[in-house]
Protein backbone atom coordinates (compact mmCIF):
# COMPACT_ATOMS: atom_id res chain seq x y z
CA UNK A 1 0.00 0.00 0.00
CA UNK A 2 1.37 3.61 -0.86
CA UNK A 3 -1.77 5.91 -0.87
CA UNK A 4 -4.80 6.69 0.67
CA UNK A 5 -7.04 5.00 -1.95
CA UNK A 6 -5.61 1.79 -0.76
CA UNK A 7 -6.09 2.18 2.63
CA UNK A 8 -9.34 3.27 2.02
CA UNK A 9 -10.31 0.07 -0.16
CA UNK A 10 -8.98 -1.90 3.25
CA UNK A 11 -10.49 -0.47 5.30
CA UNK A 12 -13.45 -0.99 3.69
CA UNK A 13 -13.27 -4.79 2.99
CA UNK A 14 -12.34 -5.55 6.46
CA UNK A 15 -15.79 -3.28 7.49
CA UNK A 16 -17.63 -5.86 5.62
CA UNK A 17 -16.83 -8.62 7.72
CA UNK A 18 -19.87 -9.59 10.13
CA UNK A 19 -18.92 -8.50 13.59
CA UNK A 20 -15.55 -5.54 12.67
CA UNK A 21 -16.35 -3.46 14.72
CA UNK A 22 -13.56 -0.72 14.00
CA UNK A 23 -10.77 -0.66 11.87
CA UNK A 24 -7.60 1.25 11.64
CA UNK A 25 -5.20 0.85 8.80
CA UNK A 26 -1.72 2.13 8.86
CA UNK A 27 -0.30 3.20 5.70
CA UNK A 28 3.32 2.91 6.47
CA UNK A 29 3.63 -0.53 7.88
CA UNK A 30 0.91 -1.64 5.79
CA UNK A 31 -1.15 -3.26 8.79
CA UNK A 32 -4.51 -3.39 9.71
CA UNK A 33 -5.65 -3.42 13.31
CA UNK A 34 -9.24 -4.54 13.35
CA UNK A 35 -11.24 -4.57 16.66
CA UNK A 36 -14.89 -6.83 17.15
CA UNK A 37 -16.06 -9.21 19.56
CA UNK A 38 -14.51 -12.25 17.35
CA UNK A 39 -11.77 -10.63 15.69
CA UNK A 40 -8.95 -12.61 17.05
CA UNK A 41 -11.32 -15.96 15.56
CA UNK A 42 -12.13 -14.57 12.27
CA UNK A 43 -8.48 -14.00 10.76
CA UNK A 44 -9.68 -16.45 7.79
CA UNK A 45 -12.43 -14.48 6.79
CA UNK A 46 -10.42 -11.04 7.34
CA UNK A 47 -7.96 -12.70 4.81
CA UNK A 48 -10.65 -13.36 2.78
CA UNK A 49 -12.14 -10.31 2.42
CA UNK A 50 -8.99 -8.77 1.66
CA UNK A 51 -8.37 -11.09 -1.30
CA UNK A 52 -11.53 -10.55 -2.37
CA UNK A 53 -10.77 -6.75 -2.37
CA UNK A 54 -7.32 -7.61 -5.01
CA UNK A 55 -4.84 -7.61 -1.67
CA UNK A 56 -2.62 -10.34 -0.13
CA UNK A 57 -2.34 -10.83 3.87
CA UNK A 58 -0.08 -13.04 6.13
CA UNK A 59 -2.39 -14.61 8.12
CA UNK A 60 0.91 -15.58 10.34
CA UNK A 61 0.53 -11.65 11.61
CA UNK A 62 -3.27 -11.06 11.36
CA UNK A 63 -4.67 -8.97 8.60
CA UNK A 64 -1.72 -7.38 7.37
CA UNK A 65 -2.34 -5.80 3.45
CA UNK A 66 0.44 -6.64 1.68
CA UNK A 67 -0.46 -4.74 -1.42
CA UNK A 68 2.13 -3.89 -3.55
CA UNK A 69 3.32 -1.73 -6.24
CA UNK A 70 6.50 -1.18 -8.39
CA UNK A 71 9.20 0.87 -7.36
CA UNK A 72 7.95 4.56 -7.47
CA UNK A 73 4.51 3.77 -6.69
CA UNK A 74 1.22 3.62 -8.25
CA UNK A 75 1.58 4.05 -11.87
CA UNK A 76 4.89 3.71 -12.42
CA UNK A 77 4.61 1.40 -15.05
CA UNK A 78 4.90 -2.14 -13.69
CA UNK A 79 2.97 -4.69 -12.07
CA UNK A 80 0.09 -4.35 -14.52
CA UNK A 81 -1.36 -7.60 -12.93
CA UNK A 82 -2.28 -5.78 -9.87
CA UNK A 83 -4.68 -3.00 -12.03
CA UNK A 84 -8.20 -2.77 -11.68
CA UNK A 85 -8.18 -4.80 -8.84
CA UNK A 86 -10.37 -3.52 -5.31
CA UNK A 87 -10.75 -0.13 -5.94
CA UNK A 88 -6.78 0.09 -5.38
CA UNK A 89 -5.14 3.43 -7.11
CA UNK A 90 -3.60 1.04 -10.00
CA UNK A 91 -6.96 1.00 -11.34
Amino acid sequence: MTCGSCVASVTKALKRVPGVQDVEVDLGSGIARVRGEHAAHQVPELVAALGEAGYQADAATGAQAAHQHPTGGCGSGAGAATKGRGGCCCG
